[in-house]
C-alpha cells in the first residue's frame, strides 16, 4: 500500500497525464476543426466564383438574345418600309402609265409598243390585242403601215384585251404571246425599282 506522500504524487502525475492528454486532443481538435473551416471557406468561395460566372454568362446571354431581337426587329422594319416604298414607287408608276391614256402621243405609244411586240414573235403572221378603248387607233392604214416596217403580216384581233394598257401580241395559232401590258411591263421592272432602293437604302446607311 503507498504511502500518503506517495499517492498524493500519483495522483498529481495521474492528474497532469489527464490534463496533458486533453490539451492534445483540444488542441487536434482545434488543428481539425482550422482545416475544416479552411476548406470550407475555399469550397465556398469556389462555388461564389462558379455562380457568379454563371450569373454572368446569363447576363450576357440574356443581353445577346435581347440584342438579336432588337436587330431583328430593326431588319423587319426596313424590309416592311422598304416593301411599302416599293409599292408606292410601284403604285405611283401605274397611275402614271394608266394617266398615258389620256396624253396626246399615247397613239404614238402604242403604236411603238405594238412594234416593239410584234418585232419579238420569230413568225411572220402575227395578231394584236389591244382593249376596246385603243382599238381604233389600229386602222388598217396604221396596221398596214406596222406590218411594211415589221415586214411580218399584222392583222387586229375583234376581241379586246382585258388590261389596263399596252398591247398584247400573238403568233398565227396564239401559242405564243409577246405580253406588253401596262401592269406586266410594270412588274418587270418592279425587279429593277427593287435593285435600285436596296441601293439606296445601302447608300443611305453608309453615311
Amino acid at each position: 500500500m503507498p504511502l500518503p506522500d506517495q499517492t498524493t504524487m500519483l495522483c498529481r502525475a495521474i492528474r497532469e497525464k489527464g490534463q496533458a492528454e486533453a490539451r492534445d486532443i483540444l488542441a487536434r481538435a482545434r488543428s481539425k476543426a482550422q482545416k475544416i473551416l479552411e476548406q470550407a471557406r475555399e469550397t465556398t468561395a469556389r462555388d461564389l466564383e462558379r455562380k457568379l460566372a454563371q450569373k454572368r454568362q446569363e447576363a450576357y446571354q440574356e443581353a445577346r438574345r435581347i440584342t438579336d431581337g432588337a436587330e431583328l426587329k430593326a431588319k423587319q422594319r426596313v424590309m416592311a418600309a422598304r416593301q411599302e416604298i416599293l409599292e408606292e414607287l410601284f403604285e405611283e408608276g401605274r397611275e402614271r402609265l394608266l394617266a398615258l391614256r389620256q396624253a396626246p402621243d399615247y397613239a404614238r405609244i402604242m403604236r411603238s409598243l405594238a412594234s416593239r411586240a410584234v418585232a419579238i414573235l420569230p413568225t411572220e403572221n402575227c395578231w394584236l390585242q389591244v382593249r376596246r378603248e385603243d382599238m381604233s387607233i389600229f386602222s388598217e392604214k396604221i396596221l398596214t403601215e406596222l406590218s411594211k416596217t415589221s415586214g411580218k403580216n399584222v392583222k387586229l384581233l375583234d376581241e379586246p384585251a382585258d388590261i389596263s394598257g399596252g398591247c398584247l401580241a400573238f403568233n398565227k395559232d396564239r401559242r405564243i404571246l409577246v405580253d406588253f401590258s401596262f401592269d406586266v411591263l410594270l412588274e418587270r421592272n418592279k425587279s429593277f425599282l427593287r435593285e435600285l432602293l436596296s441601293q439606296e437604302i445601302m447608300t443611305s446607311e453608309d453615311k
